[in-house]
């Protein structure tokens, strides 16, 4: 799977090497997210083995990542235990810090950068959102404690949540300035929302995606991750008779807590309780806004870039056609495109690359 997000930065980077209209001799990865680094030795791995001339020309590999207990172990794995420790820099910071612009990213600079992330964006900040029927305004979701009238809103970085007590939704004006942003840029992400009810929108991912070009126009992006995820699976009489704390909404998230139970909404979990909430992508909508991005500044970039949300097992079938070959069984069957078949990938890339 790594090799094959290797082939595709070798793909994406030759051009932009080549084309010299960004004065740089290298170019730089960033992977979010980065896991304990296994993907990133492997990637380079098979960058330094298959694509030389490519792998030369690598100034940086960095890693961005929330968890300091991750960050700990990519620093054994890729600066003590690894080939390639003169290339890795890891950087433990939250992405929400990135996306709303109040720590660090990157340098603004024209080198080639690609952006990959590997099933990051399910477990990202998301913002629910929906529309007044009577003034089309549109409304963000905030926490409101039951037991109180002191309101902790979702939207703020700094919100503490007392787990002790239970919450309710509340929907209120649209006043973050990420969201703000956000659907200034791509009003269509608002559209329809009277009808179909309120919506989550991935807004660290969107936040992200705008610094990255912000602060390198000459980059290629890979995002895969979830398209769908089933419903919660609620088979016991206490999960169907619980109310659900939050109004359902398009993109909702499924919520299983660490002994592997499901539960019927984020709010709705016992207090206390360690619980995995994954959020499915739209990926057709993560394209269109990325399009909107790129239109705002075309004049930066050193060639024109296509964007694509391209099903996984697309993805995987163009850009390593030989490692899903070594995959097959003799009756045809490979993981890599006929497992995860609810998986998307957001591709980046030079005009002529994207089919």
């Amino acid at each position: 799977y790594s090799n094959v997000f290797a082939n595709f930065v070798s793909s994406s980077m030759k051009p932009m090497l080549e084309s010299k209209k960004h004065n740089s001799d290298g170019f730089q990865i960033v992977e979010l997210g980065g896991g304990r680094g296994t993907n990133a030795k492997a990637l380079l791995n098979h960058l330094q083995l298959h694509h030389n001339d490519v792998y030369d020309r690598l100034t940086e590999y960095t890693i961005f990542d929330t968890s300091p207990t991750l960050h700990e172990l990519q620093r054994q794995n890729l600066k003590i235990d690894s080939d390639y420790a003169d290339k890795i820099n890891l950087v433990n910071v939250d992405m929400m810090e990135i996306a709303e612009g109040t720590s660090p990213f990157l340098t603004h600079s024209n080198i080639p950068t690609t952006l990959i992330a590997l099933e990051l964006l399910d477990n990202l900040p998301h913002d629910k959102i929906a529309k007044c029927f009577e003034t089309d305004e549109i409304l963000q979701a905030e926490l409101n404690p039951l037991d109180d009238d002191c309101t902790t809103s979702g939207a703020s970085s700094e919100a503490i949540i007392d787990t002790s007590k239970q919450y309710h939704e509340e929907f209120s004006p649209a006043s973050d300035p990420l969201l703000q942003n956000i659907l200034s840029i791509d009003p269509s992400l608002s559209t329809r929302l009277a009808s179909s009810g309120p919506r989550w929108i991935p807004s660290v991912a969107l936040g992200v995606l705008m610094r990255l070009f912000e602060c390198r126009p000459n980059s290629a992006v890979a995002f895969a991750d979830f398209d769908w995820l089933p419903p919660p699976d609620l088979s016991t009489p206490e999960d169907q008779s619980l109310i659900l704390a939050a109004e359902p909404a398009l993109g909702d998230p499924i919520v299983t807590d660490m002994k592997g139970i499901d539960h019927p909404c984020y709010l709705t979990s016992p207090p206390d309780a360690l619980c995995d909430i994954l959020f499915p992508t739209d990926f057709a909508r993560m394209a269109s806004f990325t399009k909107s991005i790129l239109r705002r500044d075309n004049e930066r970039r050193a060639m024109p870039v296509s964007v694509a949300a391209m099903k996984q097992n697309d993805f995987l079938l163009q850009y390593g056609l030989d490692e899903v070959n070594k995959t097959k069984s003799w009756a045809g069957y490979s993981p890599l495109i006929n497992d995860f078949g609810n998986c998307s990938v957001l591709a980046v890339t030079p005009h002529h690359l994207c089919k």
